[in-house]
């Protein structure tokens, strides 16, 4: 017998009792119990959401982070790139300049 028949003919017999065990209690004890279920349901799904919405809140602050990286690297590199420009133009003015 493989693992997966064990656990399927295990659940099946833990659902068949507890739904035996569910149907003999009075109707006040499955209203509580129902509530109980419903209780802990809702509890597990608020800390699902609450769980999913902090990782969507940090991928998304470390998108911008990595977008603040990228333009901070692009605005340095034309930074650079200016600079030499201005230095190229200093040295090619000087020489016209003292020639005059």
């Amino acid at each position: 017998m493989s693992e997966k028949e064990k656990t399927e003919n295990g659940s099946s017999k833990g659902k068949e009792a507890f739904e035996a065990e569910f149907e003999a209690l009075p109707l006040d004890e499955k209203f509580s119990r129902l509530f109980k279920m419903e209780a802990v349901t809702i509890g597990e799904t608020i800390n699902y959401v609450v769980n999913n919405s902090s990782k969507l809140v940090d991928k998304a602050v470390e998108a911008m982070n990595d977008l603040g990286r990228k333009v901070q690297t692009e605005c340095s590199e034309k930074k650079a790139t200016d600079e030499k420009a201005e230095k190229a133009e200093k040295k090619e003015a000087k020489p016209a300049a003292d020639k005059k």
